[in-house]
């Protein structure tokens, strides 16, 4: 974690009577070995003559390490502790229950934020940070509307002064733009994303990239596919050899282009984009069964009626959308698939796998 640097975290304990027991405790932190550490951390705790501002120090660290090895609820009840019952710097307590309980981060880092905002002496950049970490923290919780609020307090400090932070300015345009989108407000969304696409030239590709794809997708979802094509040309453009080129946002920009030609019945032209994007999709982790499922749906339909027809990897393409719908337990949406299926087969003179599907149809319809 680089929320702790651990050696100017205990750089004024080290000359103490423990500093031996301290740096062997930095030692096993630095190879990744936790267990290690909260052992040792929890033997030096139980010292008599310990003093409490040591104790604090050595629990921060047995936080960070419960939530490396996945222990977030023993994690958060130690930052918890802390906030209630130490002096702790609020603002470094709310980035650590960041990384185990975005409640209790939101919660300890909103009044970080109000006290210093109360503070007319507070640190800005410090304060700009609160405003971006608890804008984090809102986003993950799914409170779009807060975290819009705390990302525009960033991007007013952050445009501040005689030298704004480009950066941290393009950054936060691409966020906001985001959270517009996930809230389904398109005007709001293309403004900030729009901004990020003219300020981002050619020197912050990865931004300008995702802005072009959600534009895209958001173009896409109001079945606007016209306005969506030039946004997905350039994106696609600008992936190739690009630093995002065959992960999630480079298959999503493929996946649009498949279905703006499948749309327009050009179902030819569709084909390589739906390869493409299948390959990619099943080279990634997490990715969504029913997302690839439909995806699969789509491009067998585009393989068994385009000009030059491949039946047999139509077939294939089919089989496979089953086998990843039958994961999403969503009864209507398999329904529907395994009676496509079923037509398919049917229409191909396939007998044998039109009766394995059929008996699969009533094997689920009696479930």
């Amino acid at each position: 974690m680089d929320i702790l640097n651990l050696n100017d975290h205990f750089q004024g304990d080290m000359s103490s009577k423990y500093s031996e027991q301290l740096e062997g405790l930095l030692e096993e932190f630095n190879r990744g070995h936790y267990p290690n550490v909260l052992s040792k951390s929890a033997a030096l705790r139980s010292e008599s003559d310990l003093d409490k501002q040591l104790a604090d120090k050595l629990k921060m660290v047995e936080a960070i390490c419960h939530s490396e090895i996945g222990e977030v609820k023993a994690s958060s009840a130690i930052i918890s502790e802390l906030y209630h019952q130490s002096d702790i710097d609020w603002m470094l307590l709310g980035e650590l229950a960041f990384m185990c309980d975005f409640k209790l981060a939101r919660r300890i880092l909103s009044a970080a934020v109000k006290q210093m905002e109360e503070d007319s002496e507070a640190d800005r950049i410090k304060l700009a940070r609160g405003y971006l970490v608890l804008a984090e923290a809102e986003e993950n919780l799914e409170k779009y509307v807060r975290a819009i609020k705390y990302f525009k307090k960033g991007l007013e400090f952050f445009q501040e002064g005689e030298t704004p932070d480009q950066y941290m300015i393009l950054y936060l345009h691409f966020k906001i733009g985001m959270m517009y989108s996930m809230k389904n407000e398109t005007e709001e969304s293309l403004h900030y994303l729009s901004k990020v696409i003219d300020m981002a030239g050619d020197t912050n590709p990865d931004l300008k990239i995702n802005s072009l794809v959600t534009i895209a997708k958001t173009y896409g979802s109001k079945n606007e596919n016209e306005k969506a094509y030039p946004y997905l040309e350039e994106a696609l453009d600008l992936l190739e050899g690009s630093s995002l080129e065959n992960n999630m946002t480079h298959a999503e920009a493929l996946t649009e282009m498949a279905f703006y030609y499948f749309d327009q019945s050009k179902l030819t032209e569709a084909v390589p984009y739906y390869q493409k994007a299948i390959s990619i999709y099943k080279s990634l982790p997490n990715t969504s069964h029913r997302k690839l499922g439909m995806i699969y749906m789509q491009y067998a339909y585009c393989l068994e009626h385009m000009e030059q027809q491949n039946i047999r990897k139509a077939g294939k393409s089919y089989e496979n959308a089953v086998e990843l719908l039958e994961l999403t337990k969503d009864r209507e949406l398999l329904e529907n698939a395994l009676a496509d299926v079923i037509a398919f087969f049917d229409n191909t003179g396939n007998q044998k796998k039109k009766r394995e599907y059929e008996e699969r149809f009533v094997k689920m319809t009696n479930a």
